[in-house]
């Protein structure tokens, strides 16, 4: 019986038709044939993620033997981490290869994490190509615990002025240095998100430098006094249209739904509160002053919201835009307890009420 001939076409099919495809799969079905590994190098260098010094150096030797598929990387993720304390600073040719590949132009995307997130600043001014940067991420998670070493980083504006269409830029587990700017030049952010950082010095409407507008705010944080301060004065400054700000720390009162500015209020068209201290008193100044929100989130198990009051809330025609709604699952009495099953069915009666889709978080 004669063998059909593959079509080569239905390669990028079958690629397509499974998205849980490891590196070890794609490494071994480009040894198939050329059609394989072309389609293969498409989906495995767009965004290489390093997570050592060594692999660092092996992919930039990979790329510089083969110029065509320093072409297809769109963007990388560089966070190596050393075995030991001894082995922390990187060999010269390691530190050339990390060199080398923050230099490959057209990056749209960048992560720096691991020894590169410790005084960051001095890896970002390696980027060859920064005007075509739409997305930088920081993350100095795998160093958090680390007593000898602190993921940093300090922002002045000359880094504003280096990546002109920067447009998200997200910090993870790092003590942030805001420099005062010298002069007014509004960064291109949209999208800011800040998840456990300690701001040590200056303030985030300097790192926004006169933003008119952003259209997300995540804020994470294990110290929620400090972080209402900085939060009030970038609600003042800018027009916010998603803000979701989550709290690590058990709270027992929420004044920073109460300080709101009402006009940064009426901005809101999504708001998330994850781990604080809401109440029935909160509950209606998040009514009374974010009118226009379009999706409202609270979670976590600080919520002192019974489901009677839930329903009441619905029901009273607050949020009168209101589209989408996620709630706890339970109420915090104390201590947190779930809610019975006609507890919720009268949650969903409220907002079937007003065509509203709730989900119980």
């Amino acid at each position: 019986m004669p063998r059909c001939e593959f079509i080569d076409d239905l390669i990028p099919l079958i690629l397509d038709a499974d998205d849980h495809w490891w590196p070890r799969h794609f490494a071994r079905l480009a040894t198939v044939s050329p059609a394989w590994q072309y389609y293969v190098n498409k989906r495995l260098y767009p965004y290489p993620d390093i997570h050592s010094f060594a692999s660092a150096r092996l992919l930039a030797d990979t790329l510089m033997e083969q110029p065509s598929l320093a072409s297809l990387v769109a963007g990388i993720s560089l966070r190596p981490v050393a075995k030991d304390s001894s082995s922390r600073r990187p060999k010269p040719a390691e530190l050339k290869a990390v060199r080398y590949l923050l230099s490959l132009e057209g990056l749209k995307r960048i992560a720096l994490g691991g020894e590169l997130a410790v005084q960051t600043e001095r890896f970002l001014r390696l980027i060859a190509d920064p005007d075509s940067l739409t997305d930088l991420h920081v993350d100095g998670s795998a160093l958090a615990d680390c007593l000898s070493t602190r993921p940093s980083l300090e922002w002045d504006e000359s880094l504003t002025f280096s990546f002109p269409a920067l447009q998200k830029l997200r910090l993870t587990h790092l003590e942030l240095d805001i420099i005062p700017p010298s002069m007014p030049h509004p960064s291109s952010l949209s999208t800011l998100v800040l998840e456990n950082v300690h701001i040590i010095s200056g303030q985030l409407t300097h790192l926004l430098n006169g933003a008119a507008s952003l259209d997300r705010l995540h804020f994470t944080t294990v110290d929620p006094v400090g972080s209402d301060e900085q939060l009030k004065v970038v609600l003042a400054s800018c027009t916010v249209g998603c803000l979701h700000y989550e709290t690590l720390k058990a709270t027992h009162s929420n004044e920073f739904v109460f300080d709101l500015d009402a006009n940064c209020a009426e901005s809101l068209r999504c708001l998330h509160l994850d781990g604080h201290f809401v109440d029935l008193g909160v509950l209606n100044s998040v009514g009374r002053l974010c009118r226009n929100l379009v999706e409202l989130v609270v979670s976590g198990r600080a919520v002192r919201v019974s489901s009677q009051e839930w329903a009441r809330f619905i029901r009273s025609g607050a949020l009168s835009s209101l589209r989408r709604l996620g709630l706890p699952s339970g109420t915090n009495i104390p201590p947190f307890g779930l809610w019975l099953s006609k507890e919720v069915e009268e949650i969903r009666d409220a907002c079937a009420s007003r065509q509203v889709p709730v989900v119980l978080l």
